[in-house]
């Protein structure tokens, strides 16, 4: 017993004084290896072999999690950054990120269980329990985040752990306990605050965002969590519901009259919309609040695009889908980027050069493909891609909208259909330097297009709303006068123009 005593004692973690001798030790210029260092502690701290005090825990993994939540932060806007990291760096950062928020997730979850056992030292925590809970939610959060910049399906363990540290809270009566979580956050929250952004920022569609927007998407709903609603009653602004007794990803409310059983939890959007107003307006005159707190400086337009999409993700009720989906199984020919597309459009006949993708289903609008394994990591949200079926000799033109993974981890990519046929076309003076300089554009061969109207796919930063180019299409010229940059992606300008037939044609305005 004695020597088991003294090893116990002789424990780095045994006492509040080594532990900090510990985190005196920390190299001071590598986030990276401190986060992985101190995960190794939380893990050891809630060793059983080691028995440690319940109270004892808490006051050393406060201390950790403290002293890493800088590390954290520097590590989460490296890996976060407008000029993202290569390879290598961003691996590593992410690997950090990963490992940190699951310890000190299961270390939080460890303490609530210890509490409900009534474990040695349990009396000395329990006015901490809303701060526990907070923390393990906001641990949960930053996993969730990790994980979907990824695409990668959230742990169905991490809903379950959502679901205790709200339990816990509702039954300890804390769940308004106002908690400042860190120093230097700026605010202070509520568990059920908290389980709202969380639950709220999932249900927003992290797949439609490249991942620097998830991270301005969470900083944004962060700064609104006091207008979240998770309540055990549905009220006119809820959204979704989230059941505590059979915890899984938050599904949307089903029509009036629906039953729900008592464990369900409502979460709803409150008075978000007139909040995004005010964000918006001071965002367009180039300006970030000081209050968004969003840790890197981003721009007033890349965090106002974010916030656009946002705010319709937050309204209620929710869009439904337009077009009904229907199933179907067939190989794509895919041609990726602005050059890529124009070249398959006017050379098609190597198909050899192509990628192959499975479709899975496909709507009027839309379509979904199974990414091939190895090919994973050459595609982002906002991509332009051509697309051509099997046996069919044209191409359509389309924009990655969602990415996500499938249980057996492979990518499953979203596409808005932009036209079913795209045509290539020659266009003149459009960058108003050289009145004969030519540069591909793709036409899109809209049937519902009116009014003479015609729609471009053309080389990134070639639209200018005060620049009538002139087209040549199937051996007919057309003066294009310019009317919208309906999107602006990174090798591509979407654009709308009015066709008016040029002298020598059969046609008038077209």
């Amino acid at each position: 017993m004695l020597g088991l005593f003294k090893n116990k004692s002789d424990h780095p973690l045994a006492n509040l004084k080594s532990a900090h001798q510990l985190l005196s030790d920390l190299p001071k210029t590598d986030a990276v290896e401190v986060l992985h260092e101190i995960s190794h502690w939380i893990e050891a701290l809630f060793d059983p072999a080691n028995g440690f005090r319940l109270d004892h825990q808490f006051a050393v993994l406060r201390m950790l999690d403290e002293a890493a939540h800088t590390h954290l932060r520097k590590v989460t806007q490296s890996y976060f950054a407008v000029v993202p990291p290569n390879t290598f760096a961003e691996n590593r950062l992410w690997g950090a990120i990963n490992s940190y928020t699951h310890f000190c997730d299961l270390g939080y979850l460890y303490l609530l269980m210890g509490l409900e056992q009534e474990a040695k030292g349990s009396s000395g925590i329990r006015l901490s329990l809303a701060l526990i809970c907070a923390r393990g939610i906001y641990a949960v959060f930053a996993k969730m985040e990790c994980v979907s910049s990824r695409y990668m399906q959230v742990d169905p363990l991490l809903w379950d752990h959502l679901a205790t540290y709200f339990s816990r809270a509702e039954s300890g009566g804390c769940l308004e306990e106002p908690v400042a979580i860190y120093a230097g956050m700026g605010m202070t929250t509520t568990v059920r605050q908290s389980l709202g952004c969380a639950l709220m920022w999932y249900t927003a569609g992290v797949g439609t965002f490249s991942p620097l927007d998830m991270h301005i998407a969470k900083r944004l709903i962060a700064y609104l969590g006091k207008f979240f609603t998770a309540s055990d009653k549905q009220r006119a602004d809820s959204m979704f519901v989230f059941d505590l007794a059979k915890p899984s990803s938050p599904g949307k409310i089903k029509e009036s009259g629906t039953m729900y059983p008592p464990s369900t939890r409502f979460i709803g959007s409150g008075n978000t919309e007139s909040q995004f107003n005010d964000i918006l307006k001071t965002l367009d005159k180039g300006l970030v609040p000081a209050e968004l707190n969003m840790g890197v400086p981003y721009s007033a337009e890349m965090v106002g695009d974010v916030a656009r999409q946002l705010s319709k993700c937050c309204s209620s009720p929710l869009p439904s889908r337009r077009d009904q989906r229907r199933k179907i199984k067939v190989c794509m020919n895919v041609a990726k980027g602005f050059t890529q597309v124009v070249e398959k459009v006017i050379v098609d006949f190597n198909f050899s050069e192509c990628e192959t993708w499975d479709v899975d289903d496909i709507s009027k609008t839309g379509l979904s493909l199974v990414l091939p394994a190895g090919k994973t990591h050459t595609i982002k949200i906002g991509d332009l891609i051509g697309l051509q079926p099997e046996k069919i000799q044209h191409w359509s033109a389309g924009i990655v909208r969602r990415l996500s993974r499938d249980t057996q981890n492979n990518l499953r990519v979203g596409v808005e259909l932009l036209a079913s046929r795209i045509v290539s076309v020659v266009l003149h003076g459009h960058d108003g330097a050289d009145a004969n300089a030519q540069n591909q554009a793709l036409y899109l061969d809209k049937p519902e297009s009116q009014n003479g109207e015609g729609w471009l796919l053309m080389k990134q930063d070639s639209f200018s709303i005060n620049r009538s180019p002139t087209m040549t299409m199937d051996e007919q010229s057309f003066l294009l006068i310019p009317l919208e940059l309906v999107e602006k992606g990174e090798d591509f300008d979407l654009v709308r123009y009015r066709k008016m037939a040029q002298d020598g044609n059969s046609d008038d305005a077209y």
